[in-house]
């Protein structure tokens, strides 16, 4: 019987991440020859919410909820989804063995970048939201869209969503509570008013909040009041096309029963044309 898996069997070569959850670390196997690296996720086993538990009866065990989810992305892949190789665990953490796509996110590439030609923003935010509507057709909602969670390669060609610590199954008739929200600044207003939420909806607020985000390289709204004032108007810093001006606006409707689903996005013609 073969010696179960430790986080001393990887070499860590540096710290790519640090949040509440825990640590996002780069490193590779010490037995592996190609000396692939890997991006190893560190999850603190005592700041796991108690509803974010899930019993997989193939397993035979009851294991975190974004563990579940990845594991059941791993039999569903995409492309625009970063892929979880594994995961092991000892008695103060769970570790999620992810493929590394790349070291730079979409954060740091807007920093970096004065200006993004519209053709390119349509073929970076089409290839994020394809990846949403993944998640979308399969009762899968992200929870924590953002511009840190999308990841580049190496040649800024392919985009892969990462990070589902706040993802969530749906489940009939289910609405989430409003504490359960990953970063504020891309959180629909109805999440911030104390809501109970429905999970689809509220990604599409986030993505809409990327989109602007990607656009003009900065948030649409200048703190957490503005976002919850429902009489606010969007103000736009200049009209880069009255499409993209469109498909913003019904990602970033305040009505969650007006607002686009992700199949709408994707068929936006501002979104469909070259």
């Amino acid at each position: 019987m073969s010696r179960p898996l430790s986080i001393h069997d990887y070499e860590i070569l540096e710290t790519l991440g640090e949040g509440s959850y825990g640590l996002v670390k780069l490193a590779v196997k010490k037995n592996d020859l190609t000396q692939t690296k890997v991006v190893i996720k560190y999850v603190v086993k005592s700041l796991i919410l108690v509803d974010s538990w899930i019993r997989d009866r193939k397993l035979g065990a009851t294991i975190p909820a974004e563990i579940h989810i990845l594991n059941t992305l791993k039999s569903q892949p995409h492309e625009n989804i970063g892929e979880m190789l594994g995961y092991f665990e000892d008695d103060d953490h769970y570790y999620i063995v992810m493929s590394l796509h790349g070291q730079i996110d979409l954060y740091d590439f807007i920093e970096a970048n004065k200006v993004i030609p519209e053709r390119e923003i349509k073929r970076m935010f089409r290839q994020v939201a394809l990846g949403v509507r993944h998640l979308h057709d399969r009762n899968i909602v992200h929870r924590d869209i953002k511009d840190e969670n999308v990841v580049l390669d190496q040649f800024g060609e392919c985009l892969k969503l990462i990070d589902f610590g706040s993802a969530a199954y749906l489940r009939p008739g289910k609405q989430y509570e409003a504490c359960c929200v990953g970063t504020l600044e891309y959180a629909a207003p109805e999440i911030l008013h104390g809501h109970t939420y429905a999970g689809k909806p509220q990604d599409i607020w986030a993505l809409g909040i990327l989109l602007f985000t990607l656009i003009y390289r900065e948030n649409p709204f200048y703190d957490i009041n503005e976002i919850m004032d429902y009489e606010r108007a969007i103000k736009w810093p200049y009209i880069l096309s009255k499409g993209s001006g469109d498909l913003m606006s019904r990602m970033l409707q305040r009505d969650v029963e007006k607002r686009i689903d992700i199949h709408g996005v994707l068929a936006h013609p501002w979104l469909m044309s070259r």
